[in-house]
């Protein structure tokens, strides 16, 4: 396995830990440097005046039992410099444009990346936290090692959610779909792409079916398309993840306080401890719920 430096840890808020979130950055960036974006900045929306002027919570207060894990890519090469520079990436690739270019030279870094972030989420269900209590969160090409985490998972995980991202191999995907094969034909195909022995069933995939999606992209985005992120909502319906939601945003490629509400609220559905969302919403908890579930939920 690839070098790693040591994870970003923010312990939860308030005792006890119930929950974990592993957020994966995007390619170039670190655990480091992207964890202070997503948990101290207050999350302001339009919801009401409180909302808008908020200054004090932030993600990491709506989410108060949670702990968050930033990992940091290793430094691989990036062969389309040709001079041996080296970037915190999650995999190499050729292209950005099109995200299924040259795909052997990802392959390397998506068997390394995921099964490093397999074994963060085994740390923390060693450490007492179910899988149904861990999310695989992520942004970009995060999203992306995100999702294969998610198809590889042996079990159900308390969620992925998805931003601004794509699903890796999602043209050889969308074929063996097409053409009728099955989500543990699929999956097994890509542990082999991985060169990877691990023992995929039917009764590994029935479970890992019932992790929840939550995917954002924004519509503004121009690095990674939102018909990126549509390919990626419609290849995990077609391998029936049981519960799929896609939402667009007015932002480019990164979030918008809007989609962190909306998280935030789709996590507390799932049983998710969440405090804070009477600032944004008042008593009126139902109107913000039906946005956290809008447009594609399957």
């Amino acid at each position: 396995m690839a070098e790693h430096v040591q994870p970003r840890i923010f312990e939860a808020l308030t005792p006890p830990h119930e929950s974990t979130i592993i957020f994966l950055h995007g390619r170039g960036d670190s655990g480091h440097n992207v964890a202070p974006s997503l948990l101290f900045r207050p999350v302001n929306s339009d919801h009401s005046e409180a909302s808008r002027s908020n200054s004090s919570l932030t993600f990491r207060h709506l989410l108060p039992r949670t702990k968050f894990v930033f990992p940091t890519a290793a430094k691989r090469r990036v062969q389309v410099y040709g001079d041996g520079t080296k970037i915190n990436q999650w995999f190499d690739m050729e292209s950005l444009a099109i995200t299924d270019l040259e795909e052997e030279i990802q392959i390397e870094g998506i068997k390394e990346s995921t099964d490093y972030i397999l074994q963060l989420i085994k740390e923390e269900v060693d450490a007492g936290i179910p899988p149904e209590k861990i999310v695989i969160m992520g942004i970009s090409q995060g999203c992306a090692t995100g999702a294969i985490v998610t198809m590889r998972y042996p079990g159900t995980l308390g969620g992925f959610v998805g931003m601004s991202g794509w699903l890796p191999f999602i043209s050889q995907v969308e074929n063996m779909f097409r053409e009728g094969s099955d989500t543990t034909t699929v999956v097994r195909h890509i542990e082999k792409t991985l060169g990877s022995d691990k023992e995929i069933t039917e009764e590994n995939i029935t479970e890992a079916l019932k992790t929840p999606v939550f995917l954002g992209h924004g519509v503004l985005d121009t690095k990674i398309l939102p018909r990126c992120g549509e390919r990626l909502r419609d290849a995990l319906k077609s391998a029936k993840f049981e519960k799929v939601v896609f939402v667009t945003y007015s932002v480019g490629h990164w979030w918008c306080d809007e989609e962190l509400l909306h998280i935030a609220v789709w996590l507390g559905m799932k049983g998710f401890s969440v405090n804070g969302l009477r600032t944004f919403i008042g008593t009126d908890i139902e109107s913000l719920k039906e946005q956290a579930l809008s447009h594609s939920d399957s």
